[in-house]
């Protein structure tokens, strides 16, 4: 007997209605209720927000303090996760532990505005490690009163450098053919900015309608200057929320929202009162603002709703509750058209905890567009003057508010940012979800699917995983990642997936190369905003392979265009500068990493020698160059070659550059002997450049592209000529008891500088390979080089469309693959048994010096054996003073004086660190220098260049005891 549901059954027939089944949502947490009423009580109650620089600040579930994480990359094997929160003092303990509610980061990245319950702000700025914050505003300095709490608060953009300087936009990318073609659209700064460069100020509003401006004086102290945008009168008028942006008239926009449920809008400008002088810097001068205000509009911001809040029914209730209220500045739509500033209201419906009723929560999301048309008169009027030849002053214009079709969407608003320059909102919802939508008209965007126009990786198939409801929500300064606030209060990263399987492995396939697209778009907008993008990596570190890393650096260098051909520039000041190397080199090194006891990849080894090289040549070139103030004259100059410290600082990067010199020789005059029978070096007709590089990838042998690539070989001859330089001037301070200082006059030379001295000029005495036998070898390979691209048919030279196959023919090099044609020669004459280029380095050496010469300190010999030797010694290399550090033992140590950092002796510079002195870790590269403290000021100075890694990442300083963050 067959069952009934065997057979066809009309269901709607069944329940008597056409209504189909559908599940409960999941209903809403106690942790949830309490979270929307803390929205819908302030407009500032974020207790979690990401910097550009990628510090990640959190409010601890204690309410009282501060903590500070940040993606990491683990030494151990190359993942990416959160670091350990590094916990602040209790900034409210020494006041009356008021509890804090609200974070925001300046536009420049450094300064971190720590907000509590009565409004007092606390400002952390943060130099040289982003988990190591400096107290730079005490939030003594504001009264504790809650009428003084706030409500809002915005930082003022950072004024472009150079002025009038935009920020760009890259994106779409067009498919079109087999590659796509990249657009790119720009966005002006809007105003006020700080008028001192690198500077920002913190804008707030008060539940008392006081309008606050918190702002540096050129000696760094902060100030305050206020006004009132309202009068307060009774409870009705009081602030609930407020929302800031600027203008395109260079003054501020506020819109705020009252008890009485009146929205208004307000127009603020500020005067910095800063004297015009002549031929003085802006930095120089001092500040004396004033904020001035003025009324625009108002209206309530419950459409249609009840307007007495006294009288509201219970079903109406939660409908009259504001969480939201966001004021987004005007911009241009995808089609050029201009997109007035925007006010966005959020009305989150939550059911009661009592209910028993399974009602569905929502949010109502409203817009207004503030309005100010011109106004104009009709021409009737004009005939009405009784003077022919008058003249009628215009009505000065009337600001309304557009109110705009509102949305409902069946979820709880938790967090909302904008991207693509204003041009898309994203919306943050409690179940972990992200939606996209369009400013101007509020469709959802980025869920197309579309491969032939490219945008974001959300647009094509990336999304975060569903997986337990949240709090609070802070995107990524890339808009590649979120983190969370759970329940539990636990905060959790989670990026963008492909849950769909596998994307492809090469170009040809769609998905892989819309991928490729989309990373390199958004890693490039990163870029230009100055933002990091350690989160992309993390990403694209999941569906790494040798062959992505090269489609991801192509296509990123197309969107940049990056110049790595340096074939025939001489002079390497243009190269130093090339910050886009920088970038490339460091992505590539990131990519290939799998932690600093496994082999690198072919392109990430070369990328990791390069970048040490050049961070060198910057160094060396730095202390050479520049002089620094010191004594109690201002106007005494000094240079940092003067002192003993940054001397035997630099000794280690002498040392380190002669040993990669004798390596990049020793590999090259070995190479012969290990080529396969098929690969022959002495002839351009049988020489097979994908056999070579095919051997050189699987032996992972960079040298030859070390001296081949233009652009590293330009590093190579640059450092050499310094460290020319340096000998000299060691030579110089050994065989004389003073030292001409740049001003050439005579300085002492203390027995410690000349200690130090004579320690370079040991180095550089008896290297394994003398520098002028190298300079020599790179001059000639520069001038076959040279004269290969101009042989070449067609020319590689004395045009820009040869110059620009050139470039491509560098950047293939550059990431690691294949030499070009015109090579082959150069190659050939390289390698010549009887007379080659490497035969006359092999005149001047001693084979067994080579032989058996320890290259420990490049940590280039990557075979099994030899990791385990390092692992073994217990020993991690400072980057900076390229001397090696005894690791830490976690629990010793950490009281002893060492832990405050190097000292100002001596025994501060001594090759192996010191147990119990804290350690920096990159966060991208995971490289390690110590945290050198010290009153010596051309160290410090010097120090103060490796803000950043050697890679452009940024420092995590370490606990005593601790090797990672």
């Amino acid at each position: 007997m067959p069952l009934m549901m065997d057979d066809e059954m009309n269901m709607d027939d069944l329940f008597g209605d056409g209504g189909g089944l559908s599940l409960p949502s999941r209903p809403p947490t106690r942790e949830l209720h309490q979270r929307v009423d803390e929205l819908r009580a302030s407009g500032c109650c974020q207790s979690i927000a990401w910097s550009k620089w990628g510090s990640i600040a959190s409010i601890a579930s204690n309410g009282t303090t501060l903590e500070l994480r940040n993606l990491r990359c683990h030494p151990d094997d190359g993942s990416w996760a959160l670091s350990e929160p590094t916990t602040t003092p209790n900034f409210s303990a020494s006041l009356d532990g008021c509890p804090l509610k609200h974070l925001a980061w300046s536009p420049t990245g450094s300064d971190l505005a720590v907000i509590d319950a009565v409004g007092r702000v606390t400002i952390l700025s943060i130099y040289s490690s982003i988990n190591k914050p400096a107290l730079s505003r005490p939030s003594h300095l504001d009264p504790a009163d809650d009428l003084h709490a706030i409500v809002g608060c915005f930082w003022l953009n950072q004024a472009p450098y150079p002025p009038g300087r935009p920020t760009i936009l890259h994106g779409p990318g067009v498919k079109e053919g087999p590659v796509y073609r990249y657009e790119a659209s720009q966005a002006p700064i809007l105003g006020p900015c700080h008028p001192v460069q690198a500077k920002s100020a913190l804008v707030c509003v008060t539940t008392n309608g006081l309008l606050k401006v918190l702002w540096q004086q050129n000696n760094n102290k902060w100030c305050e200057s206020h006004t009132e945008l309202e009068s307060i009168v009774s409870s009705d008028d009081l602030i609930t929320h407020a929302a800031i942006c600027p203008d395109k008239s260079g003054t501020l926009l506020i819109a705020f929202a009252t008890t009485s449920m009146q929205l208004r809008t307000v127009r603020a400008l500020i005067d910095w009162g800063q004297l015009k002088v002549d031929k003085a810097p802006p930095q120089a001068l001092p500040l004396n603002p004033t904020v001035r205000s003025k009324h625009l509009a108002g209206t309530s911001w419950v459409p249609d709703g009840p307007t007495d809040p006294m009288n509201v029914s219970h079903s109406e209730s939660s409908m009259v509750q504001l969480s939201h209220l966001e004021l987004l500045p005007p911009t241009t739509d995808n089609n050029g058209s201009p997109v007035p500033a925007t006010i966005v209201a959020i009305r989150s419906s939550l059911p009661s905890l009592t209910s028993h009723y399974n009602q569905d929560v929502h949010s109502t999301i409203d817009r207004w567009e503030i309005q100010e048309p011109n106004p104009r008169a009709h021409p009737a009027f004009e005939q009405l003057s009784s003077r022919r030849n008058s003249t009628g002053i215009a009505p000065p214009p009337v600001a309304y508010m557009k109110k705009l079709e509102s949305i409902t969407v069946n979820k709880i608003v938790v967090a909302m940012e904008t991207m693509n320059t204003g041009r898309v909102i994203v919306f943050a919802y409690s179940d972990s979800s992200v939606e996209y939508r369009d400013r101007r008209n509020m469709l959802e965007t980025f869920n197309d699917n579309n491969l032939d126009r490219v945008w974001h990786l959300s647009q094509i198939g990336f999304s975060y995983t569903e997986d337990e409801p949240c709090l609070q929500v802070a995107l990524s300064p890339s808009y590649c990642s979120v983190v969370q606030i759970r329940n539990d209060g636990k905060v959790k990263w989670k990026q963008l997936d492909y849950h769909l399987g596998d994307i492809g492995k090469s170009m040809d396939e769609p998905l892989y190369s819309a991928v490729i697209t989309a990373l390199s778009l958004s890693c490039a907008t990163a870029v230009m905003r100055n933002v990091n993008y350690d989160d992309i990596l993390a990403t694209a570190s999941k569906h790494v392979s040798p062959q992505f890393s090269y489609d991801w650096l192509t296509e990123l260098s197309r969107i940049l265009k990056v110049n790595l051909d340096y074939s025939e520039e001489t002079h390497h000041d243009v190269l130093v500068r090339n910050t886009s190397i920088q970038l490339c080199l460091s992505i590539q090194q990131s990519l290939g990493f799998k932690g600093q006891f496994n082999p690198r990849t072919f392109s990430s080894k070369f990328a990791w020698i390069v970048l040490q090289l050049r961070n060198i040549v910057v160094l060396v070139s730095m202390a050479a160059n520049l002089h620094i103030s010191s004594g109690p004259n201002a106007t005494e100059k000094s240079s940092p070659l003067e002192d003993p410290e940054v001397i035997r600082s630099l000794a280690g990067s002498v040392n380190w550059v002669l040993n990669l010199m004798a390596w990049i020789i020793d590999t090259l005059t070995n190479l012969p002997a290990s080529l396969p029978p098929n690969i022959d070096l002495s002839s351009t007709a049988n020489l097979s450049l994908p056999d070579l590089l095919a051997h050189l990838h699987s032996t992972n042998t960079i040298a030859l592209h070390l001296i081949l690539s233009s652009a590293s070989r330009g590093f190579l001859t640059a450092i050499l000529r310094r460290l020319a330089h340096l000998d000299y001037i060691a030579r110089k301070a050994i065989s004389h008891t003073s030292t001409p200082n740049p001003q050439n006059t005579p300085s002492a030379l203390s027995p410690a500088l000349k200690a130090a001295y004579v320690e370079i000029a040991s180095l550089t005495a008896s290297p394994i390979l003398d520098i002028k036998t190298i300079e020599t070898l790179l001059s000639s390979l520069s001038s076959s080089i040279k004269n290969a691209y101009a042989s070449h048919t067609p020319p590689l030279s004395g045009s820009p469309q040869a110059e620009k196959a050139r470039n491509a023919l560098e950047i293939k090099m550059h990431f690691g693959s294949s030499f070009p044609d015109a090579f082959k020669s150069v190659i050939v004459e390289l390698f010549r048994e009887d007379g080659g280029l490497l035969s006359a380095v092999k005149a001047d050496i001693k084979p067994a010096d080579l032989f058996f010469a320890d290259f420990e300190i490049l940590e280039v010999d990557e075979e099994g054996v030899m990791l385990e030797k390092r692992r073994g010694k217990g020993m991690t290399m400072d980057c900076f003073r390229k001397a090696w550090l005894l690791n830490p033992v976690k629990g010793q140590f950490e009281n002893s004086p060492a832990a405050a950092g190097p000292g100002s002796g001596a025994e501060g510079s001594a090759l192996l660190g010191r147990q119990g002195a804290r350690w920096r870790r990159c966060a991208r590269c995971a490289a390690v220098m110590e945290d050198v403290l010290t009153q010596r000021q051309a160290l410090q100075w010097l120090v103060m260049q490796q803000r950043r890694c050697f890679c452009s990442g940024f420092w995590d300083t370490l606990l005593p005891g601790e090797l990672v963050a």
